[in-house]
């Protein structure tokens, strides 16, 4: 009897969902969704406003802060890293379990990230939770409490991300790199450094929100959200009153750092002073470092047929190795260089070679049929990343406060399509002539130090 009973609901529910999938359909022809342009909007309040209308089922949602930790000082190291892991405490108006379970319940999740200069507040929500996720990171962003008991308790997830970041050695020698080029500034790490976890207090995080999650460095974006509706929201958020901090500028002044903690491999990074993302020859490096190598593109290679520092590395040794080249910029400066792991008794070669490879590049320049294949790597690198919802929320985060411009998908690979030979070459010569940076991590009996490599 059941049985029947479960045909007969089965073939009712069939019924309708399949009723209600043609009525979408009809619907979906009658009205098609064509992607709005980028928006952006400045409000009285001092918040910026950008968004992309692409109708996603999903919206994305995130207060910007240009308070990275390039702008921590000697009295508070790490604690953007300590108010990243604090994300989700209680407020003036919530307790972190309301917070927690508003959030749950509307089928969203919270997230909090960093980059070396701006904190990214998120929520990615089913649309039509605008006004919750509004709140919540308004709350988040302008009316903290930190309370004290609340911070002792994440003071171990805190040190548990820096001894993972330890444990990570490719991660920790990026890390090191900055710190070597820039010093500070830039040069500050992601992570808390151990002397100070479990000591940061209510003030101190306080102080650093109110001096820069202040009037003029939020940003409120979404992907997948209406602009009107998006200025709407950001109207209700009252950023703290600017406090006129003046912004040191990242100085590149090269050096060295080498951690040893033994091992069966090495890591290494050398970098120069690269473009900045406001620089003319952004998307010029961007060209020149898919004609380096970023590792293979093809699953289970080598990559040495399109990489100059994978060809040139083969020919040095026969043992196992990872290479590719490192671009990383900012709003005022950056880093060209390469990032390598190898055996330690072969770790010199490695080093040498992808040296002698720049060294090569600066002298002779580029080939235009390599100059033509990267253009188009770099073209479809910029729209699978920009396909991806988090990277364009990032993408249109960094760009809101960086320039107030927002520059589309069609805009950079017209651009890269602008690019000829010439300016890939000219590139070349004056970043890889750059007096170089170096970090190391691992076992390192045997890793030569940068001016070993520069003679």
């Amino acid at each position: 009897m059941a049985s029947v009973l479960s045909r007969r609901a089965a073939r009712a529910l069939q019924t309708r969902l399949y009723s209600t999938a043609a009525r979408q359909e009809a619907d979906a022809r009658q009205a098609v969704l064509i992607p709005q342009a980028p928006q952006v909007t400045k409000l009285p309040n001092g918040i910026t406003v950008a968004s992309i209308e692409n109708y996603s089922p999903v919206a994305r949602v995130a207060v910007v802060a240009k308070a990275g930790s390039r702008f921590e000082d000697g009295d508070n190291l790490g604690v953007s890293h300590c108010l990243r892991v604090a994300s989700g405490l209680s407020t003036s108006g919530s307790t972190a379990f309301k917070i927690t379970r508003s959030i749950e319940q509307a089928g969203g999740e919270l997230s909090c990230s960093a980059t070396r200069e701006y904190m990214f507040y998120q929520v990615n929500s089913a649309r039509g939770n605008l006004d919750l996720v509004g709140q919540t990171l308004k709350q988040l962003t302008t009316e903290p409490t930190f309370k004290p008991w609340e911070l002792s308790d994440i003071q171990g997830r805190l040190g548990l991300e820096v001894e993972t970041m330890k444990s990570q050695p490719n991660m920790r020698v990026f890390d090191l790199l900055h710190k070597a080029a820039f010093r500070n500034t830039l040069g500050n790490s992601l992570y808390a450094p151990e002397f100070m976890i479990g000591k940061y207090s209510t003030e101190q995080l306080l102080h650093y929100m109110k001096t820069y999650f202040s009037t003029n460095r939020l940003a409120l974006v979404g992907v997948g959200v209406d602009h009107d509706e998006l200025c709407a929201q950001a109207k209700n958020i009252n950023p703290f009153a600017s406090a006129e901090v003046a912004t040191d500028k990242a100085k590149y002044s090269g050096g060295e750092i080498r951690v040893e903690t033994g091992g069966n491999l090495t890591y290494a990074a050398m970098a120069v002073e690269g473009p900045s993302l406001t620089g003319n020859e952004l998307l010029h490096a961007a060209v020149l470092q898919n004609i380096m190598g970023m590792g293979p593109t093809i699953k289970y290679t080598s990559g040495s047929a399109t990489s100059k520092l994978t060809g040139s590395v083969l020919k040095a040794t026969n043992q196992p190795f990872a290479i590719n080249c490192i671009n990383a910029n900012y709003t005022d400066n950056g880093l060209f260089g390469f990032f390598a792991v190898a055996q330690p008794r072969e770790i010199e070669k490695v080093l040498r070679a992808a040296f002698g490879t720049f060294a090569s590049v600066a002298k002779s320049g580029v080939d235009e049929a390599d100059v033509a294949r990267a253009k188009q790597q770099l073209k479809a690198q910029i729209s699978m990343h920009r396909e991806g919802g988090d990277s364009l929320l990032y993408d249109l985060g960094e760009q809101a406060l960086g320039s107030q411009e927002i520059l589309t998908t069609a805009d950079l690979v017209k651009f890269v399509e602008s690019i000829n030979t010439a300016d890939v070459t000219n590139v070349a010569k004056r970043l890889i002539g750059g007096r170089p940076s170096m970090a190391a991590v691992g076992n390192l009996s045997r890793t030569p130090y940068a001016d070993d490599l520069v003679q």
